[in-house]
């Protein structure tokens, strides 16, 4: 487990001493390469990845020809981030860019609540987040799971204490971004570190009640005081964004270390972060898979018989070659003609070869070639971008289809109705039309209720995609 009150401890300011050091020396500028500057967090540095593991921002750089200039640190926050867009370099910097990404506000919300969470997990012993909801009654010293709603109330306190200064960070931020009218500027909407842990549906419903308790105030916060602002900013100013907080709902287990109190992307969740920046930038991504890890090949041994029978109404030649290579790189060429067969073989080591010709009489041609290779390669390791799966029904990604959902739904139809985006991810759209009927409305929000009630009552028992099915 990492201990979070270290991440505190590192010390913000000697982070942002180092920030132009960090970003390195400026390349000179490329005509025909889009420029990129980078300001903001961990998401955008790169935090916590491992060796080996790539940030969303070594994925662009792997996938495209843009030069990037790295200004992020890992425990910025927003006033820290405003500060840096003081600095000479970095205004230099964002006023030769042609495109500007942009990560803030997930610290000041998180950083606070881990470190709570750090000292609840020390006083219970625990090795992973997740565990101060999961663990049996007697590690806490609980009689009753009602004893663990006040420790929910205080982490959502905890996640709250910033979110005024943060908006007005986020403000002045985005104010001061907009003068460099020349760039595209995209952010990321802030994603709910703490939407979900994976063995959320396995916790009794008191359980899911305390851990409600925490995760709903945090999605209010981004929700209400962040990513309102950003879509704000959207629809107003030349920003575009990149709705990270859709990205990742209920996948906060997957795509971001929550078990171990950090809430910046996994390597996973750089590479969808990766994909939806290069889409939303129109950069040309080039003809490449990613790997990894690298591997220098082995040996390869190519072993080649070529058995070649020329006739002509005088004379047949038969003429066989065998030749066995263990070489890196072989090149073997074949030339035929109507009376003799020539093969050559380029190699690096110890080329053996038997030939027998024989001659008769007949008035038949004939040629066959037999040719057999043997490689032996490295394995390849790939990572690709899982699938995204979305319950129908299930907007907040929660396991539970009921009157939250519809809230959500009817949240998502009146902005439609208004002329708007509805604010979900064409994955959620998709499962909030649950009617079938390529419309997101009221009808919808009326089958989610109807469901719910039926389900509350006991007079309907099947699960929702299966109900859908009767409609």
């Amino acid at each position: 487990m990492k201990k979070f009150q270290k991440l505190l401890s590192a010390g913000i300011s000697l982070a942002m001493v180092l920030c132009c050091a960090t970003a390195g020396n400026v390349p000179a500028r490329t005509a025909d390469k889009p420029n990129i500057v980078v300001i903001g967090d961990g998401i955008s540095s790169g935090a916590r990845l491992a060796d080996g593991e790539k940030s969303y921002v070594e994925w662009i750089s792997y996938y495209t020809d843009a030069q990037i200039q790295n200004f992020a640190q890992d425990d910025y926050m927003t006033g820290d981030i405003l500060t840096s867009l003081n600095d000479a370099q970095v205004q230099k910097a964002l006023s030769e860019a042609d495109i500007i990404l942009v990560t803030a506000g997930i610290n000041d919300i998180m950083i606070p609540f881990f470190e709570l969470a750090n000292s609840y997990m020390e006083e219970f012993g625990f090795s992973e987040f997740q565990e101060v909801f999961s663990a049996e009654l007697k590690a806490y010293g609980f009689e009753t799971e009602d004893e663990l709603l006040p420790y929910s109330n205080r982490l959502a306190a905890a996640a709250r204490q910033n979110q005024k200064t943060a908006s007005a960070n986020l403000q002045t931020i985005t104010e001061t971004l907009s003068q460099y009218q020349n760039a595209k500027i995209i952010y990321q909407t802030v994603y709910n570190a703490t939407d979900t842990i994976k063995n959320f549906n396995d916790l009794s419903l008191k359980r899911q009640s305390a851990y409600n308790g925490v995760r709903n105030p945090i999605r209010t916060v981004v929700t209400n005081y962040l990513n309102q602002l950003l879509h704000e900013k959207a629809e107003t100013e030349n920003i575009i964004l990149v709705d990270t907080f859709s990205g990742f709902a209920g996948l906060a287990y997957q795509y971001t270390n929550l078990n171990d109190l950090d809430m910046n992307p996994t390597a996973e969740g750089h590479i969808w972060i990766a994909d939806a920046v290069i889409e939303a930038a129109g950069l040309e991504k080039k003809e490449t898979e990613p790997t990894e890890t690298t591997t220098n090949a082995p040996e390869t041994t190519t072993s080649t018989t070529t058995t070649s029978t020329t006739t002509t109404p005088e004379t047949t030649t038969t003429s066989t070659t065998t030749s066995t290579t263990t070489t890196s790189t072989t090149t073997t060429s074949m030339t035929t003609t109507s009376t003799t067969t020539t093969s050559t073989t380029t190699t690096s080591t110890t080329t053996t070869s038997t030939t027998t010709t024989s001659t008769t009489t007949t008035s038949t041609t004939t040629t066959s070639t037999t040719t057999t290779s043997s490689t032996t390669t490295a394995p390849e390791t790939t990572t690709t971008i899982p699938p995204k799966k979305f319950t129908p029904g299930d907007l907040n990604q929660d396991g539970e289809i009921d009157a939250a959902d519809a809230a959500e739904l009817l949240k998502a139809a009146a902005n439609l109705g208004a002329g708007h985006a509805s604010g979900l991810s064409p994955e959620l759209e998709q499962a909030a039309n649950v009617n079938g009927d390529s419309n997101i409305d009221a009808a919808d929000a009326a089958v989610i209720l109807i469901y719910a009630a039926g389900k509350g009552s006991g007079t309907i028992t099947a699960e929702f995609e299966d109900y859908l099915k009767t409609l």
